[in-house]
């Protein structure tokens, strides 16, 4: 009901549809896992990795390669929040605290343990061997948004601006390089790395922003936010579309693609953010996007909206023939 009391009627399909897309259809790669997918990362469509919700056997990890899904294993108990990587290694965070390096040619897996307190909703790492996570303490109202930095040999807690200390979590963290890394999280905020310093960077967007990729940010509370960086950088702008309900994932890239509430799937051309015309791929709402190098174009999710994360849900549409995941 507050969707509807929130959004005005959508227009008719026939102008959602008015767009470039490539309109083969959606793939239902898996629905009703037990676990929720929280994330997907990979080299191509038939070499990635999702993550995802402890539905009470363990949290949602697999890895798709050679043509099958297997178990990634050794990642305990807990929810996870997201993956990264680059082709040499693998980060993960979640739940408790715990962070995850995967090294993709041994299989070797790492872990840390760097705050009990805190789940840690975004990683990101640089390609050199060093990595951020971000999170926070959603059960107190302010001052938990935490900020890690691994520079190849140990974790270290980074002070944070007065504007995004004052936050009780920092979503999710990316970067083009080492010295340009960006975060977002509660309240609108957004924060610039530039090597040396975290600078808050005021966005005029006062709802929770969950995920940044590539110039854009997503967020809101019922209705949607898109946030887009200016060419300098340092200046957002609000391109959301009308009528778009909370939107939790974004990928940007030559393709930009936005995700959120009851499958909901938004691509970007020069005119704007237009609507997916097809069919939902899925009624779940959806928590991550990715586009791989073939230009197929991935969401994750599932019933992520409040506890439990269940009913783990992985949608495709592109031109790979992509194994299921029962």
């Amino acid at each position: 009901m507050l969707y509807l009391l929130a959004c005005p009627d959508p227009p008719d399909s026939a102008d959602s549809a008015d767009t470039a897309l490539d309109l083969a259809p959606w793939q239902d790669v898996a629905e009703n896992l037990p676990g929720a997918v929280t994330s997907i990362w990979g080299d191509s469509a038939l070499d990635l990795y999702v993550v995802g919700a402890d539905a009470g056997s363990g949290p949602m990890a697999y890895h798709l390669s050679g043509g099958a899904w297997t178990p990634v294993e050794g990642l305990g108990s807990g929810d996870l929040w997201w993956v990264s990587g680059d082709e040499d290694r693998l980060w993960i965070a979640g739940a408790k605290g715990r962070v995850f390096r995967l090294d993709r040619a041994t299989a070797t897996l790492e872990s840390w343990v760097l705050d009990e307190t805190v789940t840690f909703f975004g990683a990101w790492g640089a390609g050199d061997g060093s990595a951020w996570v971000v999170g926070g303490n959603t059960e107190v109202p302010s001052d938990a948004a935490t900020a890690y930095h691994y520079d190849g040999r140990e974790w270290t807690a980074v002070e944070l601006p007065p504007e995004i200390a004052s936050q009780y979590a920092l979503y999710k963290v990316w970067g083009s390089g080492e010295a340009d890394v960006w975060a977002v999280g509660t309240g609108g905020v957004s924060m610039h790395w530039d090597g040396t310093t975290w600078t808050y960077i005021d966005t005029v967007a006062y709802v929770n922003l969950f995920t940044i990729h590539e110039g854009f940010a997503v967020g809101g509370d019922i209705s949607g936010t898109i946030l887009a960086l200016s060419s300098t950088g340092m200046v957002w702008s609000d391109e959301s579309p009308d009528y778009a309900l909370q939107l939790t994932g974004v990928y940007g890239g030559d393709k930009p693609v936005a995700v959120g509430a009851t499958g909901s799937v938004y691509f970007r051309d020069g005119d704007g953010w237009t609507a997916d015309p097809r069919e939902k791929p899925t009624y779940q709402d959806l928590h991550a996007a990715w586009v791989d190098p073939d230009g197929g174009t991935w969401a994750v999710g599932g019933h992520v909206s409040s506890q439990p994360l269940i009913q783990g849900a992985i949608v495709y549409t592109g031109p790979a023939a992509v194994p299921t995941l029962e």
